[in-house]
């Protein structure tokens, strides 16, 4: 029985975010988003709404940083896509990778946070406030 102690429980923690650059923008990788898998949560990150942030590929090179915040009714919009599109199951939302209401209730966009794609290092650079 001693294995199952709450001591025994490995330590699942969510690493602290990467410290901003000079530039006061925060790197996140977006190596691993691609047309098949054109998005992600980052649980680290969280806006200025105090919700983390979904980063998202909308065409090559073009990624956006959007609060996972439902416009509508402030629940949390799913973290995997559903048919293409960011759902709120709460009253059913949907919204297009960029952050655009695709079906209501809703009628406010995502908030988009400042993002800037650095090629170089596959980076999407965030500026969270």
């Amino acid at each position: 029985m001693e294995a199952c102690a709450p001591t025994s429980i490995p330590n699942m923690a969510i690493p602290p975010p990467p410290p901003p650059g000079p530039d006061g923008r925060v790197p996140v990788d977006v190596s691993d988003l691609s047309a098949s898998n054109p998005m992600k949560l980052v649980p680290t990150l969280t806006g200025s709404d105090n919700m983390p942030l979904l980063v998202t590929m909308v065409a090559a090179s073009d990624y956006r940083a959007l609060s996972s915040k439902c416009t509508h009714q402030s629940c949390a919009v799913n973290s995997t896509l559903t048919n293409g599109y960011i759902l709120c199951a709460c009253h059913l939302s949907h919204f297009g990778l960029d952050g655009s209401v695709t079906q209501g209730p809703a009628s406010t966009p995502l908030y988009r946070y400042d993002g800037v794609y650095d090629a170089a290092n596959n980076q999407l650079r965030i500026k969270l406030s």
